[in-house]
């Protein structure tokens, strides 16, 4: 059974909202309680196999920014992290992004410096669902994006992807929220599954700049078919040394599975100048703003 599974889709049993997605990808992916299987050698839970995803669906105690431990998880590719998101706005949203400290701060968990990769390809199929999804299950007041990377788990050497529900306890608890989630989840492994390698359905990305929500990249992955990886925010560059920016960007590019562009939001000319180098010295394409 081992070879089978592709995907461990991880959730904190004590966080409403990745409790509340992972009861409803249970009903609609018809996923089945387990008690076992080889490659969980932690203590999980709630343990599901969710076999037409090639997945297993696994709740721990932990909170989902010290996940570290997956890391320990045995033969799966990818990770898949259901979640909360917490903004001061309280603004309702449905986000994905890639964990990661891209500078040397952890105040949310994992370490300083330490980005695991992404899987920019699966994280633009969640961006595409999401707006499906929130017509279906009445969401329209959900505002659908990017994040940009932060906070743990960051020791993972496999890609990685949060999917979570914003941004206050009333939208955690939402059923319809929940599902629209789940229902997401459901459709992104599907094109995964079905994708046919070499052929890319999107240019993969990398973002330098711009907000938190990330709303240039947003709307060119959706505008242009570029499906970010990274994205690294003007507060976290504003802090950094060229040189830091240099190792980050670098660490960036390495950790954004077959990227083949940058895409720079308006920011310092010398900042500029040194992505761009970066970007011809990896053969990358570059779009400045």
């Amino acid at each position: 059974m081992d070879n089978y599974i592709e995907y461990l889709i991880a959730f904190s049993v004590n966080d409403p909202a990745g409790n509340g997605i992972a009861e409803s990808l249970i009903d609609i992916a018809h996923c089945n309680k387990i008690d076992y299987i080889p490659i969980i050698s932690l203590k999980a839970e709630a343990l599901y196999l969710c076999k037409d995803l090639k997945s297993i669906l696994a709740g721990f105690n932990e909170d989902v920014l010290f996940f570290d431990f997956l890391e320990n998880v045995k033969d799966v590719k990818y990770f898949i992290i259901l979640s909360r998101h917490t903004s001061e706005s309280r603004m309702p949203s449905l986000t994905t992004h890639v964990p990661g400290n891209p500078w040397g701060k952890n105040v949310a968990g994992g370490k300083p410096w330490e980005i695991p990769p992404a899987n920019p390809i699966l994280m633009w199929y969640f961006l595409k669902e999401f707006n499906i999804q929130c017509d279906r299950h009445n969401l329209v007041e959900f505002k659908r994006s990017y994040e940009v990377t932060h906070h743990g788990p960051t020791s993972i050497t496999r890609p990685i992807t949060f999917i979570e529900i914003g941004s206050s306890e009333r939208e955690w608890r939402m059923v319809n929220a929940h599902r629209a989630v789940a229902f997401t989840v459901l459709e992104g492994i599907k094109k995964m599954l079905t994708n046919v390698y070499p052929l890319e359905p999107c240019i993969v990305s990398i973002g330098f700049g711009g907000t938190h929500y990330a709303p240039l990249f947003t709307r060119r992955a959706i505008e242009y078919n570029e499906c970010y990886g990274h994205i690294i925010p003007n507060y976290v560059i504003k802090e950094l040394s060229l040189e830091d920016i240099r190792s980050i960007a670098i660490k960036a590019i390495n950790a954004t599975p077959k990227v083949k562009r940058i895409v720079i939001e308006k920011m310092k000319s010398e900042v500029r100048k040194t992505l761009a180098s970066i970007a011809k010295e990896q053969g990358l394409d570059v779009i400045s703003y």
